[in-house]
């Protein structure tokens, strides 16, 4: 009874030690997307992008890698940072990663089994007026914490588990799924034309992407084949699809008026306006999308940007004129008063405006002083 117990264990532990020190995935230093990768403008209308671009890691991204903050650096087809293996699961331990909760699962279920096979012997022994069988105190209580403890770990794993199993059928990570779901949704809304995930090959090539080529040796350790650069795609789709995936919403692809990028626009049509033949630089990852900054990307290692610092001074100046009072007026006003904020050591402008200058669109004189 214990010998399928103890190899289930040791299976765990097994594939839980190469989820956490086998490498996810490293894009080369030298990998760049394919030069027959042409961007026209309708397909950027429709909300196709050139090929992904880290700007973290200033390098090109491989079809399905994205950037993760916590390693600081982009992982192959990566499915999430996983806080329980301190490691990304991504491309060449993803298989791994399944295995061991896979595992995991199976071992808790056998513990429970067993733990209700010992209470219906102790009821059977009892019936029989075999009281010599009742467990001590001790016992019951290491019963109780025993079952307690694997019930948790088959609930929450358990629900991990097959929604990787689901994830794994349709060939996507963790990721993938959810910009599946948002390109369904521009879809829907009629802001792209309908366009085929171009990963999913079918249930049985799905499970062998990640678990092998081989059914028997599924749950069986063993490392990645290929290079997580390039991936089998979907019969009758266009091979220059992986690079480009997803499309992005064609509104979000508009320069915003306070954005960086549309400001350099604004520049180089005034240059060519005043000389036709100049020659302008380009950013290399001005038409490259950023993409991937999913749940384990950055919002933290990236400042405010252009275009939301932009939004936020137009808004405050808009609230300083319905008021009548200028922004300078504003700050004397504010400086005269005893609130002040606990980082005083900032430089960043105070948006809030004191009720009484609200109440009152009468604009303050100035004290003499001032």
């Amino acid at each position: 009874m214990l010998l399928p117990f103890n190899v289930l264990v040791i299976m765990t532990y097994y594939n839980y030690y190469l989820s956490v020190t086998t490498d996810p995935g490293k894009i080369p230093s030298n990998w760049e997307p394919p030069s027959s990768l042409v961007m026209s403008k309708e397909i950027t209308s429709e909300g196709i992008t050139g090929p992904r671009y880290c700007k973290t890691c200033k390098v090109y991204k491989p079809p399905r890698s994205h950037h993760c903050r916590y390693c600081k650096r982009c992982v192959l087809k990566m499915d999430h940072h996983c806080p329980w293996i301190n490691n990304c699961v991504g491309y060449d331990n993803h298989g791994h990663f399944v295995r061991f909760i896979i595992y995991a699962v199976v071992a808790c279920s056998y513990v429970i089994a067993l733990l209700i096979g010992r209470v219906r012997a102790i009821m059977e022994a009892i019936r029989h007026f075999q009281f010599d069988a009742e467990p001590n105190t001790l016992q019951i209580i290491f019963m109780v914490l025993n079952f307690v403890l694997a019930f948790i770990v088959v609930f929450c794993v358990g629900i991990l588990t097959v929604y990787q199993l689901y994830c794994l059928s349709r060939n996507q990570s963790n990721i993938e799924a959810w910009e599946r779901s948002k390109v369904e949704g521009l879809i829907r809304r009629g802001k792209i034309l309908p366009i085929q995930y171009p990963f999913d090959l079918g249930i049985y090539r799905n499970l062998c992407e990640v678990l092998g080529p081989q059914p028997l040796t599924w749950l069986w350790p063993k490392p990645m084949q290929g290079d997580g650069l390039s991936f089998p795609v979907t019969l009758g789709t266009d091979p220059r699809l992986p690079y480009y995936w997803p499309p992005r919403d064609p509104d979000d692809l508009r320069p915003s008026i306070f954005s960086s990028k549309y400001k350099r626009q604004q520049e180089t049509q005034r240059l060519l306006a005043q000389d036709p033949n100049a020659v302008i630089s380009e950013d290399e990852s001005e038409g490259y999308y950023d993409s991937g900054s999913f749940v384990s990307d950055s919002d933290a290692d990236y400042s405010i940007d252009d275009e939301e610092e932009g939004v936020r001074r137009f808004v405050s100046h808009s609230v300083y004129d319905l008021s009548g009072t200028s922004c300078a007026e504003h700050k004397q006003q504010y400086n005269r008063r005893t609130y002040h904020r606990e980082d005083q050591d900032t430089e960043e402008e105070e948006d809030s405006i004191p009720l009484s200058t609200l109440a009152t669109r009468k604009k303050m004189p100035s004290s003499k002083e001032d």
